[in-house]
């Protein structure tokens, strides 16, 4: 990975990324070096809440990918390629013709922070993921439910007791906030 192109692309994103830069590209690189090992040329890369949409340049740049973001904010100032809400029939629809039955190859999911949502979005788009579905916030020292990414936590916390089938990793910086990776081992 270019890492004079990544720290000109955090310059470019200014305040409005929402990553640790530790993290942020600890996690790029690693998807970087697994898409290449697996001569994964073009990813799918499909985005669930893209707040200010930073991170398109990333995907783009550093993976050649094509990035979807889906964002139910009609006022996000990254506007969204699907805006609604990522659970609604007619959001999974649209995407399902975006793909045209291609399979999503790195699913990022970061939309809105409660339990049930955070699980009704793996439940949608985790079957089509081929490699690698990313959770953002699934770390906090707070356990308070009013804490949005608590709830995160407690997702993945319960994903990694009954997973069995895939490998799981957590890239952590110091602030905790952490993404954590299933990559779906039947995907190589």
């Amino acid at each position: 990975m270019n890492l004079l192109k990544f720290d000109e692309l955090m310059k470019e994103s200014d305040s409005g990324l929402c990553q640790w830069v530790s993290e942020w590209r600890t996690f790029l690189e690693f998807v970087d070096g697994y898409f290449w090992n697996r001569e994964i040329l073009n990813p799918i890369v499909v985005e669930i809440g893209i707040a200010s949409n930073c991170q398109k340049p990333f995907y783009n740049q550093f993976l050649n990918a094509e990035h979807i973001g889906i964002d139910i904010n009609p006022e996000a100032p990254g506007h969204p390629d699907i805006l609604g809400n990522s659970r609604d029939p007619e959001t999974i629809e649209k995407l399902a013709v975006i793909l045209a039955e291609r399979p999503i190859d790195l699913l990022f999911i970061d939309g809105d922070h409660a339990y049930e949502f955070v699980r009704r979005d793996y439940e949608i788009y985790a079957p089509l993921t081929k490699h690698i579905i990313a959770i953002h916030d699934i770390y906090t020292d707070q356990w308070d439910e009013s804490v949005p990414a608590a709830n995160v936590k407690l997702f993945w916390k319960n994903l990694m007791a009954i997973e069995d089938k895939n490998t799981m990793m957590e890239i952590r910086n110091h602030r905790k906030q952490g993404i954590g990776l299933i990559i779906k081992d039947g995907g190589e």
